[in-house]
């Protein structure tokens, strides 16, 4: 190291602590190494041992970055509520004890367990008529997850972001690896992928077509009774032709079945947990030699940074702002998409990306907010797929009050937007912009949305507006108010009837309707919240609703980092004091 201390002085006037902190995220670990090793006062500002400036900007760099729409605050959390710890202290605390807890609706195994594979949850947790219909976990759970020393090392088991779809949730890890849950994650239905009618290249179903057309038909074949690569256990896929004779001798499937072995991978001793990878991840893909061998260097190579759920599919961005989708209940391998017609992403990346509920949209850098609810389907050969885009009028300047600061997706085709005056919400839906007022004190700074309901963050306070056909009615437009008047919501989640707020204070707070008593608010069972509770009322025979956001308290205290939602579930990282 360096001992320059006459220059010590005359380096702190010409770069400030400030400016150093702010060129950190475009620096490597080894050239923030190198700088340290500079001089003294750098050593003081960037070593791994003590510095405040390096672990704050290592902590947001790993944990807020704000590529997607499941914004993150976990900054001002762990602040607010380890204000006593340094930032290496936090991060370790984030990265080790922030742990995932879902529930609502238990079919398909969306909550990353089933009634029965979780023998953790008590039976008064569990909405239900007896011990054979069991609709829903009515309270936060603790999910089966990574614990090994091994998945801490390599970053397996701190997760970066959690997602909610309409039947499932996605799971980022900050290795970059990215996970589903349960058995589906499009509920059969076809998300903004290939046109009705129209399917992606299958790779595997040619494979077994040649397999089963190179032998003879004679009783000393076996037929694999299992389902192909790309198929979630228990759901097989069909394929046509003859179909070979049992016998005891050969397998002719058996590589196809290596390949599945050998690229399935779920969380240790949670089957309910599956990895998902992108088919520029698998030779059979993107060679023409309908070769089975998997490569693990290459299912690795992938790294994402960034995942948005939609009612049937999701999006995710990697480490180059390279996009895929998963759209199709045929497959699922992502599909990388490809935008022709844009620049290249060396230069204008891509800076945010979202789902809705049919839909997608994402943000580039001098383009503007891009926005498509359909692909072409793959080809033999192909690896990209073209995105049919629209890119919505004047939303790529980058300076100046018309920047879009955040947007939301909505569906058929519509997205919200705010830019940064903060005076005026905008809103695109078949080509066309239209500006929407609203009574609202402050400037916007950050929007969300779900099936039917506007979310609107100013500089002081958090609104809800309902949205009927596409249009906002200014009439239903609500400033949420917490029982804590020394406490504000951050982040707000939306299913399809319910929503999940976060708080500065890392509290949850749960309203809605929680739909066939499937547990989504996590206020407990129903008669517990309706008749001793007093804070929620019957709908229907099996439908409940709590009108105004109702705190949700756990067996211990807690700190909550992130939440989320989907269609009928609930989910948030939790750390337990």
């Amino acid at each position: 190291m360096s001992d320059i201390s006459s220059d010590d002085g005359a380096v702190y006037n010409s770069v400030p602590p400030d400016i150093v902190q702010a060129a950190l995220p475009f620096l490597s670990p080894q050239d923030i190494r190198s700088l340290s090793h500079t001089n003294r006062y750098f050593y003081k500002l960037l070593n791994y041992k003590s510095s405040e400036t390096l672990w704050h900007d290592l902590f947001c760099k790993v944990y807020e970055t704000s590529y997607s729409d499941d914004e993150p605050f976990g900054d001002k959390i762990m602040l607010q509520n380890f204000s006593s710890l340094s930032w290496q202290e936090r991060f370790k605390l984030r990265s080790e004890e922030a742990k995932l807890h879902t529930w609502g609706c238990l079919k398909h195994a969306r909550l990353g367990f089933t009634a029965t594979s979780n023998p953790h949850i008590p039976e008064a947790d569990v909405n239900g008529i007896g011990r054979r219909l069991r609709y829903g976990v009515n309270t936060p759970e603790l999910v089966p997850w990574f614990s090994s020393d091994e998945s801490k090392l390599n970053g397996d088991s701190s997760i970066v972001q959690l997602s909610g779809g309409g039947f499932s949730f996605q799971i980022l890890t900050r290795s970059g690896k990215l996970y589903t849950t349960g058995s589906t994650f499009s509920g059969g239905h076809v998300g903004p992928g290939p046109a009705e009618g129209q399917h992606d290249f299958n790779p595997f179903r040619e494979a077994v077509h040649n397999l089963e057309a190179s032998f003879p038909h004679t009783r000393d074949i076996v037929l694999a009774p299992v389902g192909l690569p790309g198929s979630f256990p228990g759901r097989s896929t069909q394929h046509h032709g003859p179909t070979p004779t049992l016998g005891p001798h050969s397998n002719i499937y058996e590589e196809l079945e290596q390949m599945d072995r050998n690229s399935a991978q779920t969380v240790p001793n949670n089957e309910h947990i599956k990895r998902v990878y992108p088919r520029n991840a698998f030779e059979i893909f993107t060679s023409d030699s309908n070769s089975f061998k998997v490569d693990k260097e290459q299912l690795d190579s992938i790294k994402f940074v960034a995942v948005s759920s939609g009612r049937s599919h999701f999006i995710a961005m990697d480490t180059k702002h390279d996009l895929y989708s998963w759209d199709s209940p045929d497959s699922d391998y992502g599909v990388k998409l490809a935008f022709e017609g844009l620049p290249p992403r060396e230069t204008n990346p891509i800076w945010k990306i979202a789902s809705g509920w049919d839909l997608n949209c994402i943000y580039v850098h001098q383009v503007g907010l891009v926005v498509w609810n359909k692909r072409e389907a793959l080809k033999k050969g192909e690896l990209c797929s073209k995105a049919d885009y629209s890119i919505i009028p004047q939303t790529g300047e980058i300076t100046g009050p018309r920047k879009v600061i955040d947007f939301a997706c909505f569906q058929g085709d519509c997205v919200f937007y705010i830019t940064n005056d903060g005076e005026n919400l905008w809103k695109y839906s078949h080509g066309l912009v239209q500006q929407i007022k609203l009574p609202i004190a402050g400037k916007f700074v950050r929007i969300s949305v779900c099936y039917s309901l506007l979310v609107l963050f100013t500089d002081n306070e958090c609104y809800t507006v309902k949205i009927e056909n596409g249009n906002v009615d200014n009439e239903t437009l609500i400033e949420l108010k917490l029982e804590d008047p020394d406490d504000r919501v951050i982040s707000l989640a939306t299913g399809d009837y319910h929503n999940i707020a976060l708080t500065l204070k890392g509290q949850i707070y749960a309203w809605g309707l929680e739909s066939q008593l499937c547990g989504c608010l996590g206020l407990g069972s129903p008669e517990h919240v309706v008749e001793h509770e007093n804070i929620g009322r019957w709908d229907s025979i099996r439908n409940m609703r709590v009108a105004k956001p109702t705190k949700i308290c756990l067996d211990r205290e807690y700190v909550c980092v992130a939440v989320s939602a989907g269609g009928w579930q609930s989910g948030a990282l939790i750390i337990k004091r």
